[in-house]
């Protein structure tokens, strides 16, 4: 199947990722872009939701406290979110 349609929300997510990595965004703007992207993509299977929403919950707690007081590192945490992009890319939408 064609994921032609996917490609404008993959792109954003990726420049999403890129700009938090640098500290351009903050966690909660990329918190918020991850889940309505998965709002929005048809097809998501409820196991790529639940991931995602582990993966975002370091992030959660680094929008109340401060990135100072949370104990992950940014750059795995970015590993993480892009793999979860890579392989939720590849998956065939659904109508």
């Amino acid at each position: 199947m064609m994921l032609h349609d996917r490609t404008p929300t993959v792109s954003r997510l990726r420049t999403t990722l890129d700009q938090w990595s640098t500290g351009v965004l903050p966690a909660d703007v990329v918190c918020a872009r991850f889940r309505l992207a998965a709002l929005e993509w048809n097809g998501l299977p409820e196991r790529y939701e639940s991931v995602l929403e582990r993966l975002l919950q370091p992030l959660d707690t680094a929008a109340m406290l401060g990135d100072e007081g949370c104990g992950f590192s940014r750059a795995d945490l970015a590993q993480a979110l892009q793999q979860w992009l890579d392989h939720a890319s590849q998956l065939p939408a659904r109508h």
